[in-house]
């Protein structure tokens, strides 16, 4: 999440670009860069020739050997204030600067960034340009297996066996939440005793949330996976897509990170005693945020071993042994459920362009697309199929194109196996369709995205479970159908700290949308149906949110509906041809 994060840092290898998507008021932004801003709909659209200076400015610090660290940080934090970005630049982003530099010092120093790609890899929905594209260029051989025949999978019997999943996305629990303190602060994260003074009433933090830009108090987050708890006693298995610590991406520290991933890990196994539990990593697990090192780089001050470390032995409550060697080396794994489905667990952070090392080598880090080539390939093997969850949905704008595009064709490739894909990094309540790479119109799979618990921003808290086929002969393993459940955070700050939030179904999604399955034709024909019918939409819409109440209020215009719909269909960044 956060888009915004890295486009100041983008000065420093692509780390605070997106600090202007979503940031700074256009009138100071067109006054001091004029034409290197653009605003539409009231949303600044920061392009590649303001990229391209400050990535330049930067460089050249970087390679003059005598310009300081404290001089490099003063030009961030400079620029942030002329940007008119946060209200308290020092800070935001020269703690951001201060945590970044010595892994973006060590990067450059190694001569691999091609500085000019990095805004064409940054800001790839723009079309930017690539000064030297062909380094960025690989595939991922394909299996030398042919493909079987694809044949459109039955619904199961009335009465067959089936699973609940729950699907928890996106907890960002944030320690120093504090109820009344400012939620409008002006940084990427407030709700905390640092935000500042509460001039007006209705700037104060809720108790038990804020719709601004507040990340989750501890006894929210124990109140919903208790209130989880005892709503779906029935679960077979749940799935974790990460992010589970807050947006304060300026103070980050590994000693707070483990904490939180201790604590939650441990909550959930409390709620959840004998409940397997399939993790993966979110980009803000790591520090500095969104920094994952290909396994090659050895030194214990730049690499991700830490992180892997911790969770294989956070994971270890759940998962097999036999898993340990691959979460330790690139923090994904694969597990046998039950006798016919298998999970593979990716780590999508190697395709993230906020992640500092994507810039290092974008080719197939760790080696994770071979790897789960094989693993489909085994799978095809044994008659099994697959469940693939991970954290970033590929097609995403904050996942390189390259990486995406060879996803989508192992996708493609192994689409008898692969029965369902799940994610989250989004915080919405949405979907996505992969086609066919030469029928170009047959929707081939279909990518589940879950809402967050978080509420950052202007959403309400919510979740998902899922209806499985389960084990039977012939057993499809595809999901059936899907819940997602929310709480209502207006109704519940509003009754106050002595009333727990009630927690309620929002929508099941064959009875919402009409649906007779959830297979990728049927989920195909939604988006055809959403198209035309303006009503339909604005249902997907509503529930996109959360029911949050001012997201809905804002309501969606027909460009705001063109891109949602979009995002639908795009599965890979640089080929759009379905919106």
């Amino acid at each position: 999440m956060m888009r915004w994060l890295p486009l100041l840092f983008v000065a420093l290898l692509g780390s605070s670009f997106p600090l202007l998507v979503e940031g700074a008021p256009a009138p100071e932004l067109a006054i001091e860069f004029g034409d290197d801003v653009i605003t539409e709909d009231g949303k600044n659209v920061v392009t590649c020739t303001l990229c391209a200076t400050i990535v330049e400015d930067v460089v050249i610090m970087l390679e003059n050997g005598t310009v300081t660290d404290d001089q490099i940080i003063n030009y961030i934090i400079d620029t942030c204030a002329r940007l008119n970005i946060f209200s308290n630049p020092d800070q935001v982003c020269g703690g951001m600067a201060a945590i970044a530099l010595p892994t973006i010092k060590y990067i450059f120093s190694t001569g691999v960034v091609i500085p000019g790609n990095i805004c064409g890899m940054l800001l790839q929905g723009q079309v930017c340009g690539l000064s030297d594209p062909e380094p960025l260029e690989w595939t991922i051989a394909p299996s030398s297996n042919v493909k079987p025949p694809v044949n459109q999978p039955s619904q199961p019997p009335t009465g067959s066996p089936t699973i609940k999943v729950l699907h928890l996305a996106d907890i960002h629990y944030d320690p120093e939440y504090l109820a009344g303190s400012l939620a409008v602060c002006g940084d990427p994260l407030c709700c905390r005793a640092s935000s500042g003074d509460v001039v007006n009433a209705t700037d104060a933090a809720g108790y038990w949330g804020d719709y601004r830009t507040c990340d989750l108090p501890w006894y929210l987050i124990e109140n919903s996976v208790s209130q989880m708890a005892s709503l779906h006693p029935d679960v077979g298995y749940i799935i974790w897509t990460g992010d589970l610590t807050p947006h304060d991406v300026w103070s980050t520290a590994k000693d707070e990170n483990i904490m939180i991933i201790d604590r939650l890990m441990t909550l959930v196994a409390q709620y959840f005693p004998g409940v397997p539990v399939y993790p993966t990593l979110g980009n803000h697990e790591s520090h500095p945020v969104n920094t994952f090192a290909p396994p090659e780089i050895t030194d214990p001050e730049f690499n991700t071993a830490w992180l892997y470390d911790e969770a294989d032995r956070q994971w270890a409550r759940w998962l097999p042994a036999e898993v340990s060697s691959t979460i330790r080396y690139g923090g994904f794994y694969t597990a046998l459920v039950q006798p016919g489905l298998r999970i593979v667990s990716m780590n999508m952070n190697y395709c993230y362009t906020l992640n500092y090392w994507t810039y290092y080598k974008s080719q197939d880090p760790a080696s994770s697309l071979l790897w789960l080539s094989q693993v489909l390939e085994e799978a095809e093997l044994a008659g099994e199929k697959v469940h693939i969850l991970s954290h970033i949905p590929p097609g995403s704008g904050d996942c390189w194109t390259i990486f995406s595009r060879e996803f989508s064709k192992i996708i493609n490739r192994f689409e008898s196996t692969v029965a369902a894909q799940f994610y989250g990094h989004t915080h919405k309540d949405e979907y996505k369709i992969f086609y066919d790479t030469v029928d170009v119109n047959r929707p081939v799979n279909v990518a589940f995205i879950a809402p967050s618990l978080t509420t950052y921003s202007k959403l309400n808290p919510g979740y998902r479970t899922y209806t499985v086929d389960g084990q039977r002969p012939d057993s499809t393993w595809s999901v059936l159908d899907f819940n997602t459940y929310i709480m209502n955070l207006t109704d519940a700050n509003q009754k106050g700290s002595e009333v727990d939030p009630v927690w309620y179904e929002l929508y099941q999604a064959k009875q919402e949308y009409n649906l007779t399955d959830l297979t990728p034709q049927s989920m195909d024909e939604l988006f055809q149906r959403m198209k035309a019918d303006d009503a339909l939409f604005q249902l997907y819409y509503k529930n996109y949110y959360k029911n949050a109440d001012e997201a809905v209020a804002e309501g969606c215009n027909n460009r705001c509906k063109s891109n949602m719909l979009c995002r639908i269909v795009t599965t890979d960044i640089a080929d759009q041809s379905k919106c």
